[in-house]
């Protein structure tokens, strides 16, 4: 039985990012938009906070993967600005992880989501993802 006491409702991390131009619509291919910051981008701050939570404190050899995520990108940050992103743990269902997620910038809230996030086994996902390699190398090779 997988030990989680030290997942607990309430757990948070903030993580922060200077925008850079990697961070940026252009970089993405949505030069319309330029210097301001990417959903792509913005999503992975998102998860990086919810990640920086808790997979420090699961056992070794555990992680979390995302499963599902809703979120809204209220307003706009640009190059050069700073974005501050909070992940709350919620909810905990077994192996099942939920967060309320809050993303601000220097001048306000610019979003905010929900993630969920799932506990397992590094070595047995792997795995796991090797044989469906294999079914996709099997059927090539036919």
């Amino acid at each position: 039985m997988l030990d989680l006491t030290s997942m607990v409702p309430g757990l948070s991390t903030v993580v922060q990012r200077k925008i850079t131009e990697t961070d940026t619509a252009k970089n993405y291919g949505g030069g319309a938009l330029g210097n301001l910051l990417a959903t792509p981008a913005y999503v992975d701050l998102m998860i990086a906070a919810a990640v920086t939570t808790v997979d420090e404190k699961l056992p070794d050899g555990f992680i979390t993967v995302g499963r599902s995520m809703s979120f809204t990108h209220e307003a706009s940050t640009t190059l050069g600005m700073t974005v501050s992103v909070k992940a709350t743990l919620t909810h905990v269902d077994g192996n099942k992880l939920s967060f309320d997620i809050l993303a601000f910038d220097e001048v306000g809230e610019i979003g905010r989501g929900t993630h969920e996030r799932i506990i397992v086994n590094a070595e047995q996902l792997i795995i796991k993802t090797s044989k469906r390699v294999e079914m996709i190398e099997q059927q090539y090779l036919k």
